[in-house]
């Protein structure tokens, strides 16, 4: 009873000072819309990707011969009408189609017995309720297919040999082992049309029912996956006949493959919401389609079960990962919520010393607080719901989705975000609550007790923060891995050994925790422990005189809220420089990166080095092309091992070819490259063999060719320098010197003078597009000039657009984007609040000093002085740190990543953009409250007294 009353007292209370509760409610508000978001969009996105996986799976089960034997099953015309009717009945099914597909070869008209030339061809036949025909496109011919009639492909390898008319005869063989006989079954096919497939139909012909879709990260080829010829027959016209016939001769097996192919109602069967469910139902209809067929020698296959492991994976590491890299945001919260619950218990005094007057225990002023912030965090989790609902398409976007209809909220997602509100405004409190509950009614009712100064200060922990924090940012500022350091160690001391095992550790962990920790040990020094910050601002402001020295003055006042707010704001910059810079440098790399692996804008890949002088002439004609050089690709034996050479006309190449100065060292590239002009007999040599043999600029290099050994003259270099002596063996006894991404350059005469001695080259064409030129655009035309000699055509928009399609990594980037938005939203909030509270506090020593003579300017002055010191030195602090930590990172990175192109620290005006945006949220959130309060303090009374 008496704990119910405590409650009820609790909630009235809560009402009453709903403005003290605001200050917490804000804050928590902020943390639990975040929190809701990112689980939001994880899983919006994360069900996006299973719809899209689930798209590109054309056929939701397969039923097939069962393959235990190694044999086809037999089936009749009939039987094979029947398994799909059988099928059909089931619930959960809503459509199935039969299709049937067998292989031979001929011989073209034109061939003779002396030379063997034969075209294979498959021949698929699909019924009239096939999805095939809504992907065919008859481009020529007949709308229709009759008895020994097909459409042909027009991507099959011979298409362009035939036209409508020809009659294909084929002859497939039956081999029956029981009795050791061969029997042939003739057919005569008329080709009365060419058909052009989509995706979806093309893959259901081919059986890849798996995936099908877009090419990836490059222009893929045109040509049919299986190679050779494609025909389309009727099965009911044609195939049907054929399966009659093969079953009344009753072979072993049957030489056509029949498979039921089973469409299921996806929507009632699968929920997004529910994949243990969805996996249950589906593995329950397998199993009925599997009954209802093994007595033809049939099974199911369920084509869907991956796609939906590949979801529930990828649902909870979204989720998992966006929580971890959002995990300085719900700190912030957490320490705002703190400080500004130590002020708002702070300005209760005096009604907890009544209340202790009145008979309330201790105990019972605990549970009141704890009510108190069970209300306020169950308030904030529901309104974080609501709003991030109305965020939804915000971070949806961000992780890489489209928005799309209504948002939709899981029920988990609900319950654990109330339960997040909850915690974290407990956890905000819950000290700050005992340790008022626990003052004594005199102490309680003293006007500037403060509840900071209840508990004595510690050093030690503070100073261990401190120091550990400081040794990461000196191992960030000389860019040190540790890994790597303790990688290249090569002395066999079992000790150091274990020191730097020691030390890689720790150095691991505090990558995640040391700025922290330097922040707070800094603040809890150098603010809160000592007068160093408070003789600094004295001497900042002694241009103000009598104010600045007020305002100095009562600075010295509260070192520990001082403390507080200085570490937030330096913790909140320099979480937002860190992410800031990491993700402008890890964009920056992706682009270079994509660049550098295409080679120029647009790289070609050829099948042979024949005409391709003649095709690359016909590149650079096409509209949109700048200009376009060959590069020759082959290999010579140096003395360590093989060396990678590329062959180039130096001039046309700078021109065109993506590189970055930093890649060759020894000389400037200008003056390489020109040397390669002048003479054949030179070479840009990779640098990690240049290391290893000790040349130099000038020195000379055997490299063999065949029968022929070339003396070359080295005029450069080219890669990084990794690990001396690195030597990469190869199978088959070769090695190779340096990294994979090594190699030299070597004038293209020279290629063309050892032509006869190579044993094999690759030829690749790269191409640099004016400005404003659509890559996508001219990698199609390329296509269309020469299919057949062109192997590949890479593109570098094609390139950054997989890259950035990958929902888990550029969710990951977007959630950390919107995590520094609503850190510096947090921060703000809180800095905001605790300079209203604060100065809430002070409200009659404010209205004294105005009724003294103190005009509202002055006041303003005063109360900026006091409040923007703290937070100019917080901002400068922890953007500091934030730039050591970006530099650190990018250092780190580039002492493990074999890559040529190495991470660099870059901030585009988009990023700066943002950070000064961070900044002047910061500055508002303590100049705006201050002229707000000294507007208060100076009422319509005290005016006119001054007046009078």
């Amino acid at each position: 009873m008496i704990r119910g009353l405590t409650l009820i007292y609790g909630f009235k209370r809560f009402f009453r000072s709903w403005k003290l509760f605001l200050a917490l409610l804000l804050g928590v508000v902020l943390a639990s819309t975040f929190f809701a978001g990112i689980n939001i969009g994880a899983d919006t996105a994360a069900k996006q990707a299973l719809d899209q996986r689930l798209s590109q799976i054309p056929v939701d089960i397969v039923v097939r011969s069962d393959y235990s034997y190694g044999e086809l099953a037999l089936l009749s015309s009939t039987s094979a009408t029947e398994v799909a009717s059988d099928v059909s009945g089931l619930e959960g099914v809503i459509g199935t189609e039969i299709i049937s597909r067998t292989s031979e070869s001929i011989q073209p008209p034109d061939s003779n017995d002396t030379v063997y030339i034969s075209w294979y061809f498959r021949l698929v036949g699909i019924s009239n309720e096939s999805r095939v025909h809504d992907g065919l496109t008859v481009t020529d011919g007949n709308s229709t297919l009759q008895e020994n009639e097909a459409y042909l492909w027009v991507g099959s390898e011979n298409a362009e040999d035939f036209k409508i008319g020809d009659v294909l005869q084929f002859n497939f063989s039956i081999w029956d082992p029981r009795v050791q006989t061969e029997t042939f079954l003739p057919l005569n096919v008329t080709v009365t049309g060419f058909v052009q497939l989509d995706d979806q139909a093309r893959s259901i012909v081919e059986g890849d029912y798996y995936y099908y879709g877009g090419p990836g990260p490059m222009v893929m080829s045109q040509q049919y996956v299986y190679g050779g010829n494609l025909l389309i027959l009727s099965w009911e016209e044609t195939f049907a006949g054929l399966l009659d016939t093969v079953y009344d001769l009753s072979p072993s097996y049957s030489p056509i493959d029949t498979q039921i192919l089973v469409y299921i109602d996806r929507g009632s069967l699968i929920s997004p919401w529910d994949i243990s469910g969805s996996q249950g139902r589906l593995s329950a209809l397998t199993l009925q389609i599997d009954n209802k067929v093994s007595a033809y020698g049939m099974t199911a296959t369920n084509n869907l079960q991956y796609a939906l492991n590949m979801y529930q994976g990828m649902s909870m590491m979204m989720r998992f990962a966006f929580i971890v890299v959002a995990l300085p945001v719900f700190f912030v919260a957490w320490y705002m919520g703190m400080t500004v619950s130590d002020v708002s218990f702070n300005l209760r005094r005096r009604e907890i010393g009544l209340l202790l007057t009145k008979g309330f225990s201790k105990g019972q002023l605990f549970r009141i607080f704890l009510s108190e912030t069970f209300l306020v965090g169950l308030i904030a989790g529901v309104v974080g719901i609501a709003l991030s609902l109305l965020l939804n398409p915000f971070f949806i976007q961000a992780v890489g989705g489209q928005f799309g209809g209504t948002p939709v909220v899981g029920p988990d997602t609900v319950v654990i975000t109330v339960v997040f509100s909850v915690a974290i405004t407990l956890l905000s409190t819950f000290r700050s609550a005992r340790r008022a509950s626990k003052l004594e009614a005199v102490d309680a009712l003293r006007q500037y007790m403060y509840v900071e100064e209840v508990k004595p200060y510690k050093r030690t922990w503070p100073w261990v923060a401190f120091l550990l924090g400081s040794y990461k940012m000196v191992i960030l500022l000389l860019g040190i891995n540790m890994a790597t350091v303790m990688m290249r160690y090569r002395g066999g001391n079992i000790l150091v050994m274990i020191l730097l095992a020691i030390a890689t550790i720790l150095d691991g962990v505090l990558t995640y925790i040391g700025p922290l920790l330097f922040f707070w040990g800094f603040t809890k020094i150098f603010i809160r422990g000592s007068l160093k910050f408070q003789q600094l601002t004295t001497k900042a402001a002694r241009f103000l005189g009598d104010l600045g020295a007020l305002a100095t003055r009562n600075v010295q006042r509260n070192p520990a809220r001082l403390a507080s707010i200085a570490f937030l704001i330096a913790l909140i910059i320099g979480y937002s420089f860190q992410v800031v810079g990491i993700l402008a440098s890890e964009q920056d790399f992706i682009t270079r990166d994509a660049y550098y692996n295409v080679g120029a804008d647009i790289g070609v890949s050829l099948s042979s080095t024949t005409n391709a002088s003649a095709i690359m002439s016909n590149v650079t004609n096409l509209p949109g092309v700048s200009s376009a050089t060959l590069e020759y690709l082959f290999e010579g034996r140096g003395s360590g091992g093989y060396v990678s050479l590329r062959a180039i006309d130096p001039e046309a190449w700078l021109a065109t070819a993506y590189y970055e100065s930093e890649w060759f060292t020894g000389s400037d590239v200008e003056d390489a490259f020109h040397s390669l002009a002048l003479d054949n007999d030179t070479i840009i040599l990779q640098l990690s063999m240049a290391r290893l043999l000790d040349l130099n600029i000038g020195d000379m290099i055997s490299v063999t060719f065949g029968e022929s050994v070339k003396e070359l003259k080295v005029v450069g270099f080219f890669g990084r320098d990794l690990l001396e002596g690195t030597v990469v063996v190869q199978p088959f006894g070769y090695s190779y010197i340096g990294g994979f991404t090594d190699w030299s350059y070597v004038p293209e005469g020279l290629y063309h003078e050892l032509s006869n001695d190579v044993s094999y080259a690759s030829a690749k064409i790269l191409v640099k597009l004016e400005s404003g030129a659509d890559g996508k655009a001219v990698a199609d035309q390329i296509w269309e000039l020469d299919s057949t000699n062109v192997s590949w055509v890479y593109s570098v928009e094609d390139e950054l657009e997989t890259r950035r399609s990958d929902p888990l990594s550029t969710g990951i980037a977007n959630i950390q984007r919107l995590g520094i938005a609503f850190a510096i939203l947090a921060a703000s909030v809180g800095t905001a609040l605790v300079a209203l509270v604060s100065l809430k506090e002070r409200s009659r020593e404010a209205s004294l000093m105005s009724v003294r003579g103190l005009s509202y300017k002055q006041l303003i002055i005063m109360l900026l002085t006091e409040n923007l010191a703290i937070v100019t030195f917080a901002v400068l602090l922890g953007a500091f740190v934030g730039l050591i930590i970006v530099r650190g990172s990018v250092a780190a990175t580039n002492a493990v990543s074999p890559s040529i192109v190495a991470h660099r620290m870059v901030f585009p005006m988009d990023s700066l953009l943002l950070l000064v945006s961070c900044i002047f949220l910061i500055f508002a959130s303590t100049i705006i409250p201050v002229i707000v309060m000294a507007r208060r303090y100076v009422s319509k009374l005290e005016r006119m007294v001054r007046i009078g």
